[in-house]
């Protein structure tokens, strides 16, 4: 039977590439038909058809029937666009070509094994580790080299291992490709294994990225090592890993390579240079890692270009903390001044910030005009540079910017008071001054929510009488701040008003003051050994269930969940289990009841089927503490989900059960999983119950 001209199989052979592209679009990867024509498009002369083809292809509810076509294909394509092409495809089809293609490793021609092993890197795969280990033997380098690569982007235990020994190897492509992969996993090296690859050149810029993950004190010395070798690649190699370490562990626990760096710095000026120049890298770690080295190294010549990396969000913090390290004095002043002129508007409040730490009257003016400035494109940052500043002279201007007028400018400002109280009883006492005597003048909702934040006993009058203020905004902030007060254990428990604003009019504000009763009942419950709130608090807490704000009755349900009463077990157990309940009352449900000692398992069960994947998350974590079979029903249907975080959450579920008859369920679902953060999941949970 002849096909439509105008029908999508006709148009997908059509001689204009456009129209070709558009009606592959159109076919079906699940008819037999059409399926044969996206199949003939992958050797197209289009690589956009080729691409679009693959991507159909692939992409069927059941991509099985496909398979031996596209294995045909991959072997022996006519061109190299369509063997491309067949390999996108089986990536597309994901772990079902996964057996398959673990066939094509062992099989005679060297370019399928090579071929298969790059489809399987696309697919990720864990189950097919053990095949791709086998291939870091293979006869052919080119084959050994993509396995090695595949296991990099496959990732688990067996795969670091096996790429560890391949580091030995004699074969110097296997040995680079296993270091590559490595890296991309984040692994690293024992000191004294990677100390004979650094003795191969060739080796040392991969070497010394993989020093990055290394927790290994013995790892030290050959950074230092690296950081002034003579090779700049390698030198951005070693800085790059000195970034990576930087922001894993902190200045802190780095002090002796820092000390290291300080001291090559002094014996060789010219290395600090070196290291300056890589703070322009593009590699974001390689910047860090210069950072922390030029900081080290302490000299002020090297400022203005330390300056330039905080107009990246990325480093702002690291500058600002390089600068604050660095030997105050005039040539620090001196070098801050002079690189203003040559700033972008970010580094340029950065270095201000710097020179009124150092005591500058002129720069601390500055920041606060930039502050103040509602029209200033930084003014944002000019306020949290003032909070770090953590000095008093900013609390006047700062409170002056807590108006309701410009909400994001008075939430940074009361941020930035916040900062300044908890830095020392001397800025606290300015901050609550300034706020109280504000508070009579110019009450604001970022006001009431700083003085929750630093406030004590005496603001307890203010905010419970702005729970009867004109605004919604203030009503809803004095609530939160009473909560945030009683967090801090400075406000009793159960406040009437609070039960009071439980009835308001605007949901914000009913939802804000069960939120506040949960913390004030929690707070009292610790201080006075579980003492139980009034009966007409738990009462409006309970008509609060039924509320027609989702939010309010998620408020609610936490509430009553601290409140610890397990005659509420029942009503927040409908909640939970309910289908039509929204996610976030069900998860607040589920929360409740596991302060009530516990969900029970057909609620459980049931709320782990609801549509959304937070609601069933919950579920399965509640699961582990339902004792029986029920617990471990849910948890295996989880550990099958179709989504990667439910199973996670089985992963989870599975340690905190703590049963240790579940430790091979656990360990086959780490080798089965193809998630590699799953995998690595379930993993944990199978030692954590003692699999060998």
């Amino acid at each position: 039977m002849s096909e439509e001209p105008r029908s999508p199989r006709a148009l997908a052979r059509h001689a204009d590439e456009e129209t070709r592209y558009r009606a592959i679009r159109e076919l079906d990867p699940d008819d037999a038909g059409d399926r044969q024509v996206l199949l003939e498009r992958l050797g197209d002369a289009s690589w956009r058809v080729r691409s679009a083809a693959a991507e159909r292809v692939g992409s069927g509810a059941d991509p099985r029937p496909v398979l031996p076509a596209l294995l045909d294909l991959l072997a022996g394509g006519a061109t190299v666009g369509a063997r491309d092409a067949a390999a996108r495809a089986l990536a597309r089809a994901g772990g079902a070509a996964v057996a398959p293609l673990v066939e094509r490793l062992g099989g005679p021609d060297p370019d399928l094994r090579q071929a298969a092993a790059a489809v399987l890197a696309a697919i990720a795969d864990r189950r097919a580790a053990p095949a791709l280990t086998a291939r870091l033997a293979d006869p052919d380098p080119n084959v050994r080299a993509a396995a090695a690569d595949a296991l990099g982007k496959i990732g688990g235990r067996e795969a670091v291992e096996a790429l560890r020994a391949a580091v030995d190897s004699d074969d110097a492509t296997l040995r680079l490709s296993a270091l590559e992969a490595l890296a991309q996993l984040g692994a690293s090296l024992p000191p004294a294994q990677l100390a004979r690859v650094l003795e191969d050149r060739a080796l040392r810029r991969p070497a010394y990225r993989l020093l990055g993950a290394s927790d290994d004190p013995g790892a030290i010395p050959l950074l230092a090592r690296g950081l002034r070798d003579p090779s700049r690649s390698v030198r951005e190699a070693a800085l790059a890993a000195l970034g990576q370490q930087r922001t894993r562990q902190g200045a802190g626990a780095l002090a002796a390579l820092l000390d290291a760096l300080r001291a090559a710095a002094r014996d060789d000026p010219g290395v600090a240079d070196a290291w300056a120049e890589a703070l322009a890298s593009e590699d974001p770690r390689v910047a860090a890692g210069a950072l922390a080295a030029v900081a080290a190294a302490g000299e002020a010549r090297h400022v203005a270009a330390m300056l330039r990396l905080a107009e990246d969000e990325r480093h702002r913090a690291l500058v600002e903390e390089a600068l604050e390290g660095l030997a105050p004095g005039p040539e620090l002043r001196a070098a801050l001044a002079d690189s203003l002129p040559s700033l972008g508007l970010l580094a340029r409040l950065t270095a201000l910030a710097a020179l009124a730490r150092l005591g500058s009257p002129a720069s601390f003016e500055s920041l606060v005009r930039e502050a103040s400035d509602p029209e200033a494109y930084a003014q944002a940052e000019a306020i949290a540079a003032l909070g770090r500043l953590v000095d008093v002279r900013g609390v006047a201007p700062l409170a002056g910017l807590l108006g309701d007028d410009a909400p994001r400018a008075a939430g940074l400002a009361s941020s930035a008071l916040v900062r300044i109280a908890q830095a020392g009883a001397g800025g606290r006492a300015a901050v609550v001054a300034a706020l109280r005597d504000r508070a009579g003048a110019a009450p604001s909702a970022a006001l009431y929510r700083a003085i929750g934040a630093t406030g004590d006993a005496e603001d307890l009058a203010l905010l419970r009488a702005a729970l009867a203020a004109e605004a919604a905004t203030h009503r809803a902030s004095a609530a939160a701040a009473i909560g945030a007060l009683a967090r801090r254990g400075v406000a009793p428990g159960a406040i009437p008003e609070l039960a009071a604003a439980l009835a308001d009019p605007a949901p914000a504000v009913r939802s804000s003051a069960a939120r506040a009763l949960a913390d004030a009942v929690r707070a009292a419950r610790e201080r006075r050994a579980g003492e139980a709130p009034p009966a007409e608090v738990l009462a409006r807490l309970r008509a609060a269930l039924e509320d027609a704000d989702p939010g309010v009755r998620a408020a609610a349900a936490e509430a009553l969940g601290v409140a610890g009463r397990a005659g509420d077990a029942r009503a927040l157990a409908a909640l939970a289990g309910s289908a039509d309940a929204t996610p976030q009352v069900a998860v607040a449900a589920l929360h409740a009841l596991a302060a009530l000692g516990g969900a029970p398992g057909d609620v459980v069960a049931r709320a782990a089927r609801h549509a959304d994947p937070e609601v069933a998350k919950e579920a399965v974590l509640a699961a582990a503490r339902v004792p029986g079979p029920d617990g471990e029903r849910v948890i295996r249907d989880a550990a099958a989900s179709p989504r990667w975080d439910v199973r996670q959450a089985a992963a989870r579920a599975l340690a905190e059960r703590g049963d240790r008859a579940l430790a091979a369920e656990a360990a086959r679902a780490a080798a089965a999983d193809p998630d590699p953060l799953v995998a690595r999941a379930f993993a944990d949970a199978a030692r954590a119950l003692g699999a060998e």
